[in-house]
């Protein structure tokens, strides 16, 4: 029968293990917080961007930037001749 030990490499492997599990799940812990943070923050709520305070975000800038101007059409056309 073997003795298992604090020492032995089986019980190191499963520290090893256990450290790794851990670590992985403080990663993913840490990743999500920041991840709302950066959404709150910088993205913003697209719905808002009449707001001056939100006028700044990432995602009203980019919305004002592809939106039309005008007269609310969606598109306008010029046509060409041959």
């Amino acid at each position: 029968m073997k003795y298992f030990g604090l020492n032995s490499k089986e019980s190191q492997k499963g520290q090893t293990v256990v450290e790794y599990l851990l670590l992985l799940l403080v990663m993913t812990a840490l990743i999500t917080s920041l991840l709302g943070y950066i959404k709150t923050k910088y993205l913003g709520d697209i719905t808002k961007c009449d707001k001056p305070a939100l006028a700044n975000t990432l995602l009203c800038k980019i919305n004002s930037i592809i939106k039309p101007v005008g007269s609310g059409k969606k598109f306008r056309y010029f046509p060409f001749k041959k």
